[in-house]
């Protein structure tokens, strides 16, 4: 004897509705949350694990964070990357150079 008992539609789970202002995050391609969202220049990124520096990974915020084509940096990486040459290394009085007669 078989029994067809079908109590449930042919669809057996619901489905999460969809929301229409859903945002992906540029760095992972995943959905941001208001509640883990920051925004740069118009941008979503997961505070967390996305808005971190490319070359360090040091936590960013909005008065660290520097971008270049996309990419994220911190201001110390984002000078010694693109920078004059020795920005970063050797700043302040002891990196001057005498020239003249001492």
């Amino acid at each position: 004897m078989t029994s067809s008992f079908s109590c449930f539609p042919a669809q057996r789970f619901p489905t999460m509705p969809r929301f229409m202002d859903s945002t992906k995050c540029p760095k992972c391609d995943r959905t941001v949350y208001q509640n883990e969202e920051v925004l740069l220049g118009g941008k979503s990124f997961h505070k967390r694990s996305c808005f971190v520096c490319s070359v360090c990974n040091k936590m960013l915020d909005s008065t660290t964070v520097k971008e270049n084509e996309g990419v994220l940096f911190c201001k110390s990486c984002y000078g010694e990357t693109f920078g004059p040459k020795g920005y970063g290394y050797g700043q302040g009085g002891g990196a001057l150079g005498m020239t003249g007669k001492r």
